[in-house]
């Protein structure tokens, strides 16, 4: 983004990381994570802000001067188990929009990542291909807050908004708990380690339902051009990989890759069953030589059981990101192998 100055709430997350990288290609970065990392890239400043405190958003208005462009990807905290609050993600995205219009008169766009819960895809089964403009479900939805503050505080302001709606997000990096790349590893490893094939942990309909991924680079790439788009102004998009895919024919590539035989649907409630892995884990580490890492700190268990259990197709068409100009189509197979080869190039996974 030559000649913007880019925003980034949630910098640090499995997408935050990504539209950091992307975004300092192209100017000036802001990343605000409650615990910036070590490691700063060139072109980024990261502060800490706790943005569920309006005054800690307040105190930090000249990081905010000039910012031309917020890309929201923070969430407040949660489980997998249950509900995302409505009014804390909406507080936390209206004090940061707020302060940053206190800080400056440069905003231009505003761009919220949501996901298919918008469509009520946690919840049961729901309409296919999932459309943008597919109506509201009843009940409170936390993106569906956001989104009405966006409309109602743009009024006549000069900044419009967008929002991008991913799911199963896949990611090659480490050091986030919550990422399904490395709950699928980890498991593997375990499994392998105690002379097991590689049962599929969830239900059997899961199994065979049909499931979409989005690479967060290839979501980051299209956040970029999807915000600096006049015609994407206001509008919302899915964003996923150019494929659908189903676990059943996935399973037996990911067995190949790990060296194990394939297994069939063995049900478990990972977020019960895995906890009691951790001395499996530390022979494994111990064993390859892998890089030190708790083992509570490696995988969000209840996320696996999230990816796992419903037995419902999450399917959302890309067709209004393609119409509009943006083409880009990951192979979902392809990025799950070069995400699990880049793991273990790292020493995260055997």
């Amino acid at each position: 983004m030559v000649q913007h100055k880019v925003l980034i709430a949630g910098a640090t997350g499995i997408i935050g990381r990504r539209l950091v990288e992307r975004m300092a290609r192209g100017g000036p970065v802001v990343g605000l994570a409650r615990r910036p990392p070590e490691a700063v890239p060139d072109g980024v400043q990261y502060y800490a802000v706790d943005l569920t405190d309006t005054a800690a958003c307040r105190a930090n208005l000249s990081a905010f001067a000039d910012v031309t462009h917020i890309l929201y990807a923070a969430r407040h905290d949660h489980d997998s188990r249950g509900g995302e609050r409505v009014e804390e993600n909406t507080a936390m995205l209206r004090n940061l929009v707020e302060a940053v219009e206190a800080g400056g008169q440069a905003l231009q766009h505003v761009h919220v990542v949501q996901g298919t819960k918008y469509y009520g895809s946690n919840l049961g089964a729901f309409k296919t291909p999932a459309l943008e403009d597919d109506p509201r479900i009843p009940g409170e939805n936390f993106y569906y807050a956001q989104e009405d503050y966006l409309i109602e505080r743009q009024g006549d302001a000069v900044w419009s908004w967008s929002t991008t709606r991913p799911h199963g997000i896949l990611d090659d990096g480490f050091g986030i708990a919550r990422s399904m790349t490395m709950v699928i590893a980890v498991y593997a490893a375990l499994l392998k380690e105690e002379g097991l094939p590689l049962y599929f942990p969830g239900t059997a309909g899961n199994f065979e339902a049909q499931y979409q991924c989005t690479n967060t680079g290839h979501l980051a790439e299209a956040i970029a051009w999807i915000a600096l788009q006049p015609e994407c102004a206001n509008q919302a998009f899915n964003v996923i990989n150019g494929d659908y895919v189903r676990w059943r024919d996935l399973w037996p590539v990911f067995a190949d890759f790990f060296g194990m035989a394939p297994g069939p649907v063995r049900t478990v409630c990972l977020g019960e069953t895995m906890p009691s892995q951790a001395a499996i884990w530390d022979r494994i580490v111990t064993k390859h030589g892998l890089k030190p890492q708790r083992f509570e700190d490696v995988a969000v268990w209840p996320y696996g059981d999230h990816l796992f259990t419903p037995h419902w197709d999450m399917v959302s068409s890309i067709d209004k990101l393609r119409r509009n100009g943006f083409a880009e189509s990951p192979d979902t197979q392809a990025s799950f192998l070069h995400a699990f080869a880049a793991l273990r190039r790292n020493g995260i996974i055997p």
